[in-house]
């Protein structure tokens, strides 16, 4: 039986930053090009190892060590972010401009989707790194 818990989980957080944060700061702050170019693949490299997990049998023997690298991998990206990039973006950002964005990745996350085998999943990453 394939589990799908972990591409569920970690699909909406990366299309919505593709979708609306990434994007906007990229416009805004752009000095964070790379960062954010960087980011994207990540983002990336992560939905591709939760498309495996989700068509894999917990008993696989490589499961857990391809769940591993994408914890891995996930926690290396949070570190970036959070302790890189989103402070030169607090920085360089007022108030009103951090909360137009948080209310458009709340506005994104209805509609976000929530596997990545979803028709508009593979749209819209696409269109949010060739913007």
């Amino acid at each position: 039986m394939p589990l799908t818990a972990p591409g569920t989980r970690a699909w909406s957080p990366n299309q919505i930053e593709n979708e609306v944060m990434y994007p906007r700061v990229r416009e805004l702050v752009p000095d964070l090009e790379q960062d954010i170019l960087e980011s994207f693949e990540e983002h990336h490299v992560a939905d591709v190892l939760c498309m495996e997990l989700s068509a894999m049998d917990p008993d696989d023997g490589q499961f857990t060590a391809k769940a591993t690298v994408l914890i891995e991998n996930v926690d290396h990206h949070i570190d970036e972010e959070e302790g890189d990039w989103f402070p030169k973006v607090r920085e360089a950002l007022g108030r009103k401009e951090l909360q137009e964005i948080g209310e458009q990745l709340l506005e994104a996350r209805k509609t976000a989707p929530r596997k990545p085998e979803q028709p508009s999943a593979v749209r819209k990453a696409a269109d949010a790194v060739l913007g």
